[in-house]
This record gives structure tokens, C-alpha cells and sequence, in this order.
């Protein structure tokens, strides 16, 4: 549901600026002696009890109640975690999550960089390195990311799942030619 208000957002932005720039260019027009700039003289024959009128206004009001239904299912998720206290709720964020496990993760040797998605269910590493291929790499960081979970007072820790991109991983034929050069070297 974020993602489809935040694709929305934009553009419900650029209507409502789209109608104000009208407004005030119809205005400014209108003040200078023109007439109007957006020929209402189409609509003088239209009433407010015309089925035109009411199909626009329920059509206008169906898009805002589905726009008030999105907005209140889309609400931001939190991760729980152990209260300190009677009556405390403490919680952090699916970022934060992601954020320490990553920045655990970026400070092993061999890492170059990683990216970190978490949930309340599930926390992903996908993790780039120059010098380690995956089957080397791979179970040290996720001994490293599950240690970086089970370090936060979670009363339910996320799945840890970890993949390395290396190019030590990729077939002999897809890397470049001079790193290929270098490996055919005695």
C-alpha cells in the first residue's frame, strides 16, 4: 500500500499545482480586461442538479474515500522489542534493523559493500566482494548477521539470509579480459 501512495503522491501534487497555476493565470488574466482564459461560457447552461454535475461530484468523492482507505492501510510497521517495564512499549523500525545488521556486515574483511533489507519476518544481506567467493565468505557473514539480531532484545528474531556477489563466482568466460590474463599467468 507504500508504494502505491507514494506513486500516487506525485501526481494528485502536480494536479492540485496544475489547478492552482490555473487558477491564478484565469485570475491574472481576467484582472487584465481579457475575459477568461478557460472558456466557461461551455458550462453556462449546466445547473448543479444535471446528472453531468452528480456523476462528476460521486466519482470525486468514490477517488477520495479509496485515497483515505489507502492512507489508512498503509501505516508504518514497527518491530517490537522486550519492554524495560510494566507499561513501556519499546519498538524500532524495519530500517534501523537493516541499518545495524549492515553496518555489521560492512566492517568484515573482504566486504566492499552490502545492501540490507529487513521485515519483521526476514532480514536479507546481499553483500559484494572482490577478494572472497561466496562459499567463503558467505557463512561468516551469516554467523555475523545472526549474531547482530540475536544481540537486539527482539522477543522474535527475523530469518537471516545472506548472498555474496563475487566476481571470483562468475565462469571463467564472463570476466574480464585482463583479470583472465592474470589467472592464466604461472
Amino acid at each position: 500500500m507504500r508504494v502505491l501512495l507514494r506513486v500516487l503522491s506525485p501526481f494528485l501534487g502536480l494536479a492540485v499545482a496544475a489547478a492552482g497555476l490555473v487558477l491564478v493565470a484565469e485570475v491574472a488574466w481576467h484582472w487584465s480586461g481579457r475575459g477568461h482564459l478557460v472558456p466557461w461560457s461551455r458550462l453556462a447552461g449546466l445547473r448543479w442538479t444535471d446528472d453531468l454535475v452528480r456523476a462528476v461530484a460521486l466519482l470525486t468523492i468514490a477517488a477520495g474515500l479509496v485515497l483515505l482507505v489507502l492512507a489508512a492501510l498503509s501505516r508504518r510497521t514497527f518491530l517490537r522489542l522486550h519492554s524495560p517495564a510494566e507499561g513501556i512499549v519499546v519498538a524500532t523500525t524495519p530500517t534501523a534493523l537493516a541499518r545495524v545488521v549492515g553496518n555489521r556486515v560492512r566492517e568484515e574483511d573482504g566486504v566492499t559493500g552490502a545492501t540490507v533489507t529487513a521485515s519483521k519476518r526476514r532480514v536479507h544481506v546481499r553483500a559484494t566482494s572482490g577478494l572472497h567467493d561466496e562459499a567463503t565468505l558467505r557463512p561468516r557473514l551469516l554467523e555475523v548477521a545472526r549474531e547482530a539480531v540475536a544481540n537486539l532484545p527482539m522477543p522474535r528474531h527475523p530469518r537471516v539470509t545472506v548472498v555474496v556477489h563475487s566476481p571470483k563466482d562468475r565462469p571463467f568466460q564472463d570476466r574480464p579480459l585482463k583479470e583472465r590474463a592474470a589467472e592464466d599467468q604461472p
